[in-house]
């Protein structure tokens, strides 16, 4: 995903739509990384203590960057549910899940609107 002006408007839009319907009350301090940093293990990532989302866009279609997204910020919302996350991975799945499944119906119906979110891939 290139970082132009088109693309960040729809970032902007589908940020939008998902703290809607995720009821998200809190700011969204939201990062759009083209470079992957040394110790990042994943495509985005989700800091509870600070609330920042960082997702990396280079190479990537939109639509798989706004999953990312969606995935993050439901990560967000549940921050504000439960507060605090477990520390195993095992305790950590039921998250996760959660924020996969939330994250394809996100961006599946809004993409039903939005099909420019598809326009990059080949």
């Amino acid at each position: 995903m290139k970082l132009n002006n088109e693309n960040i408007k729809i970032v902007e839009s589908f940020v939008q739509h998902c703290m809607k319907e995720l009821q998200i009350k809190k700011d969204v301090n939201l990062v759009l990384v083209e470079k992957k940093q040394d110790a990042q293990v994943s495509a985005g990532s989700y800091n509870p203590e600070n609330g920042e989302i960082r997702v990396i866009v280079k190479n990537r279609a939109i639509a798989d960057c706004l999953r990312t997204i969606a995935h993050e910020l439901t990560h967000q919302k549940q921050n504000e549910t439960i507060k605090v996350f477990p520390d195993t991975d095992e305790e950590l799945q039921p998250y996760e899940d959660e924020a996969n499944i939330e994250s394809g119906k996100l961006v599946r119906f809004w993409g039903r609107k939005h099909k420019e979110i598809y326009n990059d891939i080949k």
